[in-house]
């Protein structure tokens, strides 16, 4: 199975006249398994924000939230567009990049101010095999 590594997100807040945005570029390596490049296995691929909410001090809601916007990969999910396979390639360098309004990275919002924290998920789902099926020319029986 691939597996996703050297994971980064980066983001750089920018003025852009009157509206702060973030800049947000994720980079990563999917690397395909030997089935994956014999087989040629394709796999949904999908890259988003996360406002992370789950196991941080203190506590918030224990709920990881999806940042509006902030899916990078695919825009539309739509096959086979957002399906990667190795091609016989060993490894895949990814680069996806989003500028968003920076108000939409304030994924915790209440009463007392504090940092809110992100994080890029990459997401890999194998896509399974396609049932194909035939049918044969009609044959006409009389049966008495």
């Amino acid at each position: 199975m691939a597996t996703v590594t050297n994971l980064t997100l980066a983001i750089q807040v920018v003025n852009n006249g009157p509206n702060l945005e973030a800049q947000i570029e994720v980079e990563y390596d999917i690397v395909f398994s030997s089935f994956d490049q014999n087989s040629n296995q394709p796999y949904s691929e999908l890259c988003r924000l996360i406002g992370d909410d789950t196991g941080i001090t203190p506590a918030e809601d224990g709920a990881d939230d999806l940042i509006p916007g902030g899916q990078l990969f695919p825009v539309i999910i739509l096959p086979p567009f957002n399906q990667v396979a190795s091609n016989g390639q060993a490894s895949i360098h990814r680069t996806r990049t989003r500028t968003l309004p920076l108000s939409a990275l304030n994924e915790d919002q209440g009463a007392v101010t504090n940092p809110d924290e992100l994080r890029a998920q990459v997401t890999l789902t194998p896509v399974p095999p396609v049932s194909v099926v035939r049918e044969s020319s009609q044959v006409l029986l009389n049966i008495p």
